[in-house]
């Protein structure tokens, strides 16, 4: 009896932990990770707005990509940074003196195997200098 209580505990107890939901929330065309679950250990950044640019500006160059990951297993250690901030820096390095992104697009796919989650974002824009 004892031994049959404690394989139930214990397999309630697993399923428990090891048991989550990973997603994308979408906010105006930007994602931002959701996870929720046992996060023991997270590390993550997400955007949740994207703000478009209405000054005066000069197109640096077309078509700027840049892409991130942010993995995640069982819900309990996350890491990665899909935050805007990094995506805009990494996009901006392919145009020498660009400053700001317009008509910025995202993509973002997750998978989730067995309790192991990647989320990855990608975005194209066009980078300009702003007069």
């Amino acid at each position: 009896m004892k031994k049959s209580l404690l394989l139930v505990g214990g397999a309630i107890l697993a399923s428990v932990i090891l048991s989550g939901c990973a997603g994308v929330s979408v906010n105006r065309g930007a994602p931002g990770a959701v996870f929720m679950g046992p996060n023991f250990y997270s590390e993550f950044s997400a955007n949740s707005m994207i703000t478009p640019y209405s000054g005066k500006y000069e197109i640096v160059k077309r078509d700027v990509k840049a892409s991130a990951v942010l993995t995640s297993f069982f819900t309990c250690v996350n890491m990665g940074d899909i935050s805007y901030a990094t995506l805009k820096k990494a996009a901006l390095a392919q145009a020498k003196g660009a400053n700001e992104l317009i008509e910025v697009k995202m993509d973002y796919k997750v998978n989730n195997i067995i309790g192991i989650n990647k989320v990855t974002v990608e975005m194209t824009a066009t980078a300009v200098k702003v007069k």
